[in-house]
């Protein structure tokens, strides 16, 4: 009880401390605070990288280790490769089912047993599945270090799926799954990307009505075999950082995961294919209760190591991604009044990623938002309105002040540099080489790059809103609009 006691009343000053002295002040962004940053010069910033140990253990699994006494805290980021990529058709959703039910209990704790662990011990956990990895965090007291390991490796090496939670679950699953019919962010989503990515797994698990028709053939035999068949120690990357003896959490993790054997699982590695059909064809999702048009306007792009990357973000911030600063934003909002928000940016996936620009608009200014936005990116391309030094710094210049503010924590860092050094294979200063990399571009690059990669001639239109607000100014122009009708 004086264990417990003592927990709670530090938990208590922790919160205390966190609300007087925060740690990072509430900022209100207005095109005010995003002129005031870029007027002044900021400084080049620099992460400091911690010290740290990288363990390998003979089972492939890879631990970065940072000791960080400042709290008495222990911190924890993970991977498993893997993720939405790995499903097939008949079992689209299946790694979201998965990771739910790894969250709620063990084949050694059962639903209360596992949520009175954590609480008993102060132990955060959560794992989630994303297109190519399966995300893990969680953190304790230092004090608790030995729990929360061991429940990290409990819930990733012994799953339940028999467990009667299980269609719980799934209903629940279901229920959440219906109600994405009726919000329109949800809808452009799912058909933006089930139409790019096409026969791809990318397009399964976001493809409502392929999950909910592959539910019921999610039985506790096949989340077994789907585990077995992705989740292995040598596709596992995980970040500890906090308060603790490097030598004892080394021995911690030894003998937590040390015997837990990998099974040589091969990850399946598909390309997305590019679609042509696509190209410069608009959908209209018709929804007779929407109020305004929710658009995103893109096409397919590179995948993950995209060499290009570091210049195309400038250029791409430039054009529609530095908020307030942006082109779109200027001509869309500030001059034209069409739009209260418009960005443009790019999803950089393993196999395959997107280039985006979404919107919120009256629905009869949906043609015209279209026409518009593709205007702006041939005013860069053909260059009538080449990318300027001017902008150029600015958006360096935001990005100085912003950029870092991701890196305020040792676990945010340590993270990245693994993330970096272990999954996309880049060199051990990651980070501070990305901030000298785009501090060092000029607009002569920064315009070359966005010329070669843009792509209006490949625009495809995803629309969500009502037809008979939409539909007439398109066929104005003579525009061909498929229209899907949800009921």
């Amino acid at each position: 009880m004086k264990v417990r006691r003592l927990k709670f009343l530090f938990m208590i000053l922790l919160v205390l401390f966190v609300l007087v002295f925060p740690v990072g002040a509430e900022v209100e962004f207005s095109p005010d605070l995003f002129a005031e940053l870029a007027d002044s010069i900021n400084e080049i910033p620099y992460v400091e990288t911690p010290a740290y140990k990288r363990i390998e253990l003979d089972n492939g699994m890879v631990v970065y280790l940072a000791v960080d006494d400042e709290l008495p805290l222990v911190e924890v980021v993970g991977y498993i490769k893997g993720g939405s990529s790995q499903e097939s058709l008949e079992l689209a959703g299946i790694s979201s089912i998965m990771t739910r039910l790894m969250n709620t209990g063990t084949k050694n704790y059962n639903e209360a047993e596992l949520s009175r662990y954590k609480e008993l011990n102060g132990v955060n956990f959560n794992i989630y599945s994303s297109y190519d990895r399966y995300n893990f965090s969680a953190n304790s007291l230092s004090m608790d270090q030995e729990a929360l390991i061991a429940l990290i490796a409990e819930i990733l090496r012994n799953p339940e799926f028999e467990a009667t939670y299980h269609s719980r679950i799934l209903q629940e699953y279901y229920q959440v799954l219906l109600q994405q019919y009726y919000y329109d962010f949800s809808l452009l989503e799912m058909f933006f990307n089930t139409i790019l990515y096409g026969e791809h797994p990318y397009a399964y698990s976001d493809n409502i009505g392929l999950v909910i028709s592959a539910l019921e053939r999610m039985t506790p035999a096949q989340l077994g075999t789907y585990y077995q068949q992705t989740i292995d120690p040598a596709n596992l990357v995980m970040a500890i950082s906090g308060d603790f003896d490097l030598q004892e959490m080394e021995a911690i993790i030894t003998q937590e995961f040390g015997d837990w054997e990998s099974k040589g699982v091969e990850l399946k590695e598909e390309k997305v294919v590019i679609d042509e059909a696509n190209f410069n064809r608009i959908v209209l999702i018709n929804k007779e209760d929407a109020t305004h048009a929710k658009m995103k306007i893109g096409y397919n792009f590179y995948a993950s190591g995209f060499e290009d990357e570091v210049p195309f973000l400038m250029a791409n911030q430039i054009f529609g991604g530095g908020d307030f600063s942006s082109r779109l934003m200027d001509n869309l909002r500030s001059e034209r009044g069409y739009v209260y928000g418009i960005y443009s940016g790019v999803t950089y996936n393993q196999q395959g990623g997107l280039y985006y620009i979404s919107t919120d608009v009256a629905p009869d200014k949906a043609c015209e938002i279209l026409a518009a936005v593709r205007a702006e990116m041939l005013a860069i391309k053909e260059g009538e309105e080449k990318i300027s030094a001017e902008e150029l710094f600015k958006n360096v210049n935001l990005y100085n002040a912003f950029f870092p503010k991701s890196y305020t924590n040792q676990i945010s860092v340590l993270a990245k540099l693994m993330f970096d050094q272990e999954i996309m294979d880049k060199d051990k200063d990651s980070i501070n080489n990305f901030i000298k990399a785009y501090n060092d571009l000029t607009p002569a690059q920064v315009q070359e790059v966005f010329v070669k990669h843009t792509f209006p001639e490949r625009f495809f239109t995803l629309i969500v809103g009502k037809k008979a607000d939409i539909l007439p100014a398109f066929q104005e122009q003579g525009l061909a609009v498929e229209v899907i009708e949800l009921f």
